[in-house]
């Protein structure tokens, strides 16, 4: 298979790492991904700015890949690889049709919690924003990663929220588990178990280079022909 005529595959850095996408483009070119590798500095990393705004939310990945995706040519749609609370962009891109197959590290947000105390820990973590001078102050120019990110962004917790997704995606998933995982192994699997067609791999330590191997292995035997 040529480079041209593989997949490509698009990877949405977890939030808050420093070195933005750098790492994930070259653990799949190295691993021999056989066709493009898309890894982007998203907002606010590797000294992007801020998107529109400023501000940030949990989908912004999935919105920078549309623009992301619509200059990349002719392709085809890509495997979408989510990592962390970018699991949650990376499910919104495959559930609007956006992507070949999906790979969520860790990916698939929680802890779940109730409303009540989803309230309590938004506004404790604007209180903790408030209170670092850093996050407060403008984002130095050429700043590695906006201090804000330090503090990571709150991941989806609505367990109807996520077995709703999981239903409707009716391509072929690989979720890529490991103990830096916020669900517990059963909560896992009650997502898990509702996804048509799902792969489950179980990783000491997902770096870069070992889910690039996962993954390709993963592709390699259920791409479709």
């Amino acid at each position: 298979m040529t480079v041209e005529a593989g997949t490509p595959v698009l990877v949405l850095h977890d939030v808050g790492e420093e070195r933005g996408g750098s790492d994930w483009l070259v653990a799949f070119e190295v691993g021999g991904w056989p066709g493009p590798v898309l890894a982007p500095d998203l907002p606010g990393h590797a000294g992007q700015p801020a998107g529109v705004g400023g501000a940030y939310e949990l989908a912004d990945a999935a919105f920078v890949s549309l623009g992301i995706l619509a200059g990349a040519g002719n392709a085809g749609p890509p495997l979408v690889v989510g990592v962390g609370v970018n699991g949650w962009s990376a499910q919104i891109l495959a559930l609007g049709g956006r992507a070949a197959g999906l790979v969520l590290v860790d990916g698939l947000n929680g802890p779940w919690e109730e409303p009540v105390a989803a309230v309590a820990a938004g506004r404790q973590w604007v209180r903790d924003l408030a209170a670092d001078p850093d996050a407060m102050a403008p984002a130095p120019p050429g700043a590695s990663l906006d201090p804000r990110l330090r503090h990571k962004l709150r991941p989806h917790g609505d367990r109807v929220l996520a077995e709703r997704a999981a239903v409707g995606l009716t391509l072929p998933v690989l979720v890529v588990e490991s103990p830096r995982s916020p669900l517990a192994p059963a909560e896992r699997a009650g997502i898990t178990d509702l996804m048509p067609a799902v792969s489950v791999v179980e990783l000491a330590e997902p770096t870069p280079a070992a889910v690039a191997e996962a993954t390709r292995s993963w592709w390699e035997a259920v791409a479709p022909a």
